[in-house]
């Protein structure tokens, strides 16, 4: 619903601010402020979190444990993107895992179609719309919380050889992971209704960047160390930004679907029967009246998914076979075939979103609701169809974009370990340049509401003194 509640109220301003608010919508939208803030104070709760440690662990061992250990499966980029650098002590150390976890479980059921009765289930709660899809996310939230269960379970067995305390300390530890993992999702949620942007992806960005910057200002040094000739380090950061280029340009791919309004063209030609032909042309169709679907409406979401399911295939593995996961991570993460393969499971992950019959429905819905539709498609289910095939080769186009700058950044990281002696991470920048547009663009939507309502206002005159 449009209306001026982010608007700028400029009736009783002094002239100046409102001719600074005129340049600066934000600074006269209070609304917008208090989202900004609210989010800001959403991922510090977030951070300070992962430095709350589990009560009863010696921490000085468990580090040095961890130093001289040589180490997991998870990718370095991996635990920047889950913000893990520093929560590995922290209550918030099982981080979004679980309801990662959770998702794929799900989406790997509507790709299997098993078990079928659960399959058959979920099917026709995602038919039947927003109701369907509530009970949806909340069976993805109970699933989440098994998974923290399971998850905060191992972990507590994990730190138990490092407890200062030995009576209950299983169950304490569990209890307060869990509670950590639900206490964390439940700040996301408050972001999402309260602040601006998807609270996970926000949070995951955050993490992102402060293991990026880390590690960024580690590099100077090492460069320096090596000996690297500046020509390198020019050509380096030059297709680091091309790079980061290309994955703004990729989320801004749209295919336009031109629509058409019913009862107007209806009255077009009952007026056309009334009066003489002219021999005028026909005014064109105004801009605005597309429906757009984007190849990748979810940014560098997906590509994060992938990142965090394919380096957590071999643990989960090793619950089962531990042999078969060291023999997985080996063939895996080999040099020659990890750019291939994660470049084909980033693709699988964009063609896994089991949420697009939904926004289909949705919007074969809100399109019957204004009376419109697309263009030369029949309205009704046959507009619901058509949608889901066009969102369908969008995912299809958006995955192979998405999988193509994967394996760019991964062979560029390894051209640049290789010539620089260290690698640029492009992968988390691509990441984190996918996020920062996606909130970019929710911002520019929310600031064009005082536009429109200001459009609106001016009709509203020019009916009345009509």
């Amino acid at each position: 619903m449009l209306s001026s509640e982010y608007a700028p109220d400029t009736s009783s301003s002094p002239g100046w601010w409102t001719w600074v608010t005129l340049r600066v919508p934000l600074l006269g939208s209070p609304q917008l402020l208090q989202r900004i803030a609210l989010t800001v104070v959403f991922l510090a709760l977030a951070r300070v979190g992962q430095f709350i440690p589990v009560p009863g662990v010696d921490f000085a061992a468990l580090a040095k444990a961890a130093a001289g250990a040589a180490g997991g499966y998870i990718a370095g980029g991996v635990e920047d993107a889950l913000g893990a650098e520093s929560a590995t002590m922290g209550i918030f150390q099982l981080g979004i895992g679980p309801y990662i976890d959770a998702s794929w479980t799900l989406s790997l059921i509507f790709l299997l179609k098993i078990p079928r009765e659960v399959y058959s289930h979920l099917q026709s709660l995602r038919r039947s719309g927003r109701e369907g899809g509530a009970v949806i996310k909340m069976y993805t939230q109970i699933g989440s919380l098994l998974f923290a269960v399971v998850l905060g379970a191992k972990r507590a067995v994990e730190l138990r050889p490092y407890a200062t305390v030995t009576s209950g300390f299983l169950t304490n530890t569990m209890v307060t992971l869990v509670a950590g993992a639900m206490l964390l999702r439940f700040v996301c949620d408050q972001n999402e209704d309260y602040g601006l942007g998807d609270g996970i992806s926000l949070l995951i960005c955050a993490g992102m960047a402060a293991g990026y910057a880390a590690k960024l200002r580690q590099l100077p040094g090492l460069l320096v160390a090596a000996a690297v000739p500046a020509w390198k380090i020019a050509a380096a950061s030059a297709a680091c930004l091309a790079l980061a280029y290309t994955a703004v340009y990729v989320t801004q791919i749209e295919k336009r679907l031109p629509l058409v309004y019913y009862k107007r063209r209806a009255q077009g030609q009952e007026a056309g029967k009334r009066r003489r032909p002219s021999v005028l042309p026909a005014k064109p169709p105004r801009t605005s009246d597309y429906l757009p679907l984007r190849i990748t409406p979810s940014g560098m979401g997906p590509l994060l998914m992938a990142s965090f399911v394919f380096y957590m295939l071999p643990q989960v593995v090793a619950f089962v076979h531990p042999l078969a996961a060291i023999a997985m991570a080996s063939f895996l993460f080999n040099p020659t075939v990890l750019p291939w393969s994660f470049g084909l499971f980033v693709f699988l992950t964009m063609l896994l979103d089991f949420g697009s019959g939904n926004a289909a429905r949705e919007m074969a819905e809100w399109m019957a609701s204004v009376d419109a539709g697309v263009k030369g498609v029949s309205p009704g289910p046959f507009t619901e169809d058509f949608l889901v095939q066009q969102q369908g080769l969008m995912r299809f186009w958006g995955g192979l974009a998405v999988a193509g700058l994967a394996v760019a950044a991964n062979l560029f990281d390894a051209a640049c370990t290789r010539q620089l002696g260290a690698s640029l991470n492009a992968i988390t920048l691509i990441m984190i340049t996918g996020f920062i547009t996606t909130a970019l663009r929710q911002a520019q939507s929310l600031m064009q509401l005082p536009r429109l309502a200001r459009a609106l206002a001016r009709e509203r005159e020019l009916l009345s003194a009509a």
